[in-house]
């Protein structure tokens, strides 16, 4: 009985901690949120960037990063929000929505082949996810691939979508097909 009960604590202390930030770094989003709302965006700020000090973990440092990041996005402050999200997947390489936000904000910065790059990882960590396949087939397009754009687009036929969206992708493919 003593050897199952020395091996439940050897299994308990060896058990990976919960995942998500800690209480402290989600207290000070939250409050940070609550300013936003009541259009405190200094208060809001500050809150962020407490959350930022006090996260220590990867789960609190991606967590807290990728929030701020989304309300500097609001602010206009795209190249600040970037950074963050550096940080963000740096910190937490298999968070697919930080991987696709910052696609976006790379394409917005001119940085197209960092974009592709970043929706790559998001579409690869979440297959089944329609927006990096989205935002890469109209990336592709834009930039001229029409090749890619048409992979990207044929590959969400595959995916359980609306019937709206479906109808959308089969235009894009009727589109692209065309000389």
């Amino acid at each position: 009985m003593r050897a199952i009960a020395c091996l439940a604590l050897v299994a308990c202390a060896h058990a990976p901690p919960p995942r998500g930030p800690v209480p402290a770094v989600r207290a000070e989003v939250e409050q940070a949120e609550t300013a936003e709302k009541a259009r405190r965006h200094d208060a809001a700020r500050t809150h962020y960037q407490r959350a930022i000090e006090l996260a220590r973990d990867p789960d609190s440092i991606a967590f807290a990063r990728h929030e701020y990041a989304e309300t500097l996005v609001s602010w206009g402050e795209a190249p600040e929000a970037r950074a963050q999200l550096e940080i963000a997947v740096a910190a937490q390489p298999g968070d697919p929505g930080a991987w696709h936000d910052l696609g976006l904000l790379r394409h917005h910065a001119g940085d197209d082949p960092g974009a592709i790059q970043a929706l790559a990882r998001a579409e690869q960590l979440a297959p089944d996810d329609v927006r990096p396949r989205t935002a890469l087939a109209a990336l592709y397009w834009k930039r001229g691939d029409r090749a890619s754009a048409a992979r990207e687009y044929r590959a969400m036929l595959a995916l359980d979508l609306p019937d709206r969206l479906r109808a959308r992708v089969e235009w894009a493919l009727a589109e692209l097909a065309k000389p």
